[in-house]
Formats: structure tokens, C-alpha cells, sequence
């Protein structure tokens, strides 16, 4: 079963890989904002299997709800920024 946990957890990173492709390459803010609210999420599954593999979830699901409250506040207070200031092409 750890296999499965292993491949996931690859998979994860190829995902998030390119999703920051797009962070990188958007053609608008909001495409980029898009990618890092993508990158969020999935960092957020990514610290939950590593909680399984080392079999400690307890702790990482605290550490994973932490880190998604965050990564959910960032990207909104940066839309924010661009939609007072105006500016949502670059």
C-alpha cells in the first residue's frame, strides 16, 4: 500500500510541476493566480500523504489545515490587490 502512497506523491509533484508552469507563463494575473491557488491545494494533499507514509497523520493534517487556511488567504488578498489597484493584465 505504501507503493500507492509513493506513486501518488510523484504524481502530486508532477501535477504541481505544472501548475507552476502556468504561474510562470500566464498570460494574465489572474491565470497565475489561478496556478498558485492550484499549487496550494495540491501542497495541501502532498503534506497529508506524507502524514500516511510516515504514519504520523495526526500531526500533518494540523500542519495541512494550517497551510491550506493560508495558501487560501494569500492568493485572495492578491486578487484583491489587483482589483483595487486596477490592474489585471500585465
Amino acid at each position: 500500500m505504501n507503493t500507492f502512497y509513493y506513486i501518488m506523491s510523484i504524481l502530486l509533484g508532477g501535477v504541481m510541476i505544472l501548475s507552476l508552469y502556468r504561474v510562470l507563463k500566464g498570460p494574465t494575473n489572474f491565470d497565475r493566480l489561478t496556478g498558485l491557488g492550484l499549487i496550494g491545494t495540491k501542497t495541501v494533499v502532498l503534506i497529508i500523504l506524507l502524514g500516511i507514509l510516515q504514519g504520523r497523520v495526526d500531526l500533518y493534517i494540523d500542519i495541512a489545515l494550517t497551510y491550506g487556511l493560508i495558501g487560501f488567504i494569500g492568493p485572495l488578498a492578491i486578487a484583491k490587490y489587483f482589483e483595487i489597484g486596477g490592474r489585471s493584465e500585465p
